[in-house]
């Protein structure tokens, strides 16, 4: 998982790393079918970024509506993930603002916050749940006790280090 996080986020700037990073989630799926929700988030997310690169405003209009769909497949797998959701929000948030997809954006975040807990907190990754709760610190409004909330996760985070 961690090579094709690693690819995912070079895909981000470089469109050669797109077919080669969603095969790499495509081979998570086979090998782990308990990655299937995450990994389908990915390759949707993935998909969008296609839009990125693409030359005709049809297609990355195209390419968008596709991965919002591959993405919704993958929540529907595993609604509560949290680093889908955050793959999920972080994606939307990024969209031009034509598209209309902040709300949507700020939805998946805030769920991320609200459903993020001393349990589930150990299942993720330490520098994925840093990024995701420090994102969403900086860039989505949030009520001030979820902004404790949050720092108090980044506390513990820090300390897992």
């Amino acid at each position: 998982m961690n090579s094709a996080r690693l690819l995912f986020y070079g895909a981000v700037e470089d469109e050669d790393k797109l077919e080669q990073a969603i095969k790499e989630f495509e081979q998570i799926i086979a090998s782990n079918p308990k990655m299937e929700g995450v990994a389908t988030t990915y390759i949707g997310s993935l998909i969008m970024l296609k839009g990125k690169h693409a030359f005709w405003p049809h297609k990355k209009v195209a390419f968008v509506n596709e991965g919002l769909e591959v993405m919704d497949k993958g929540l529907k797998i595993d609604p509560n993930n949290i680093e889908s959701l955050f793959i999920y929000g972080s994606t939307c948030y990024y969209l031009p603002s034509f598209l209309g997809k902040s709300k949507l954006a700020k939805e998946k975040l805030r769920k991320l916050v609200e459903i993020i807990d001393d349990d589930n907190i150990v299942l993720y990754d330490n520098k994925i749940m840093t990024n995701a709760l420090t994102f969403v610190l900086e860039k989505i409004e949030v009520s001030d006790s979820d902004k404790v909330k949050i720092n108090k996760y980044l506390t513990k985070l820090e300390s897992r280090k």
